[in-house]
Formats: structure tokens, sequence, C-alpha cells
């Protein structure tokens, strides 16, 4: 599930990883946690879809934010 992708990067984050910046973590964090509770309520924005022809900024937001999630731990979705 996405929102369940967001936070385990998220705790990744607030785990101290190491490969994160440490001036950027608060912020990334901030990121990770907004978009899983963008998915809560509205869980269509979560779809895998194709990101280039979504004309919402909501949906560019959270396929950003889905991208750094997978980076962070590694799901090469």
């Amino acid at each position: 599930m996405t929102a369940d992708e967001l936070r385990a990067a998220e705790e990744r984050v607030r785990m101290g990883d190491p490969r994160i910046d440490i001036s950027l973590r608060g912020e990334l964090r901030i990121l990770l946690d907004a978009a899983a509770a963008m998915v809560d309520v509205y869980p269509e924005l979560g779809d895998d879809h194709d990101r280039e022809a979504c004309d919402d900024y909501a949906c560019d937001l959270v396929g950003a934010a889905l991208a750094v999630a997978r980076a962070i731990t590694g799901d090469a979705r």
C-alpha cells in the first residue's frame, strides 16, 4: 500500500538513515508524512499511473514523494 511505503521511508529517515544528510531529515519526514496522510484520505492519489499525463498538483506531489520513499527503501517499482 502506498501510504505504508511512505511511512516506511519516513521511519528510516527518523531512525537516521546515514545516506540522508542530517540537515534534510526534518523536512523530508514532513514531506513523507504529509503525503501518507493525503493518501489515507484520498487513496486514488497513491495509484501508480502515468504521472506524465497527470494534471493534478496533489497527484504530482504524492508521486514525487513516493519516488523519494521508494529510493529510500530500495523499492524499485
